[in-house]
């Protein structure tokens, strides 16, 4: 069988944007795709007539090239943030509209809900903004069924708020997408404040609803033992449950051994420091759990298909 094609994003650019959401938007892409996942993703960056635009802080940001309505299959995102009202020209309408048509998804992020409302395709539909537009969002689209949610899905639109609601929904996209793992993952390349990732659902919390505590348990006990890796027998005994219970969660809940992940969750360790610090690869594999730089190396290949070096800040 032929592997599958990537999922394709693309972010189209209005004058006016913010950095921060579309670096909340972009990254944790980033981060799927540098981990070289299965039917990973690929992105591209527009705008309407293919000319550079600035951001709300005047960094100016050079598309990929100009916006194209007709194609189709791609999970579009609309990032819009200052002067959204001019935005929304007859042009932008009818792009909209026949972008609409043959998009998988169509995210409208920041104040970029108004020129979905403005095309008309809201009607009908539950979607929040930013709040500084909420009240008069709501009083010039009366078809509109207004939300204060983080963000809203409705069919094949998302809305969303700021920059911080950006990275709850992209993170939730991630899970939905690949996996919980793969969430749980992107998240904490970002987020490193452990008390602070309880308490906004990130991290290992992400993983809460139907997971059992017995999993987060377990995650919490890995995570807070890197460098000397514990067996699976003393992450039950630490989590407070059987082996045989931690094997049944792990498969059930991110559908992969316990062992898989813990090793998955020290590679994203060695990587982070090959690609963010200068210390030696053996030191790198001894704060990892590893025996030596060979041992290190080998499990990096065979995770993310590089070698090490790839990964490397040290030039050679």
């Amino acid at each position: 069988m032929s592997p599958r094609p990537p999922h394709d994003f693309e972010f189209l650019l209005f004058d006016g944007f913010s950095n921060m959401v579309l670096a909340n938007a972009m990254e944790p892409l980033r981060d799927v795709k540098l981990r070289g996942i299965s039917g990973s993703v690929d992105w591209r960056v527009s705008t309407m007539d293919g000319r550079a635009v600035r951001s709300s802080s005047g960094l100016q940001i050079s598309p990929d090239g100009v916006f194209d309505p007709d194609r189709p299959g791609r999970r579009l995102f609309l990032v819009a943030g200052y002067h959204v009202r001019s935005l929304a020209t007859p042009a932008l309408i009818t792009a909209l509209r026949r972008a609409a048509r043959g998009a998988q998804q169509i995210i409208a992020v920041d104040t970029a809900a108004w020129l979905l409302a403005a095309a008309g395709l809201l009607d009908g539909q539950s979607a929040t903004i930013h709040w500084q537009e909420l009240d008069d969002f709501e009083e010039t689209f009366s078809r509109v069924d207004v939300s204060i949610s983080r963000y809203v899905r409705a069919g094949s639109f998302i809305t969303c708020g700021g920059a911080s609601t950006t990275l709850d929904l992209m993170l939730d996209l991630i899970k939905e997408l690949f996996g919980a793992a793969v969430a749980f993952e992107a998240s904490t390349m970002f987020l490193y404040d452990a008390e602070r990732q309880a308490s906004l659902r990130r991290g290992a919390s992400r993983l809460e609803g139907n997971a059992p505590r017995a999993l987060l348990a377990a995650l919490d006990v890995m995570s807070a033992n890197i460098e000397s890796p514990l067996s699976t027998g003393e992450i039950a005994s630490r989590s407070l449950i059987s082996e045989r219970t931690l094997h049944r969660v792990f498969q059930q809940e991110l559908k992969m051994s316990p062992g898989k992940y813990y090793q998955m969750l020290r590679l994203q360790r060695a990587r982070h420091l090959a690609l963010e610090t200068r210390l030696p690869l053996e030191q790198i594999a001894l704060r990892c759990g590893f025996s030596s730089a060979p041992s290190l190396s080998r499990a990096i290949r065979k995770e993310f298909g590089v070698p090490i070096r790839h990964l490397s800040s040290r030039k050679t």
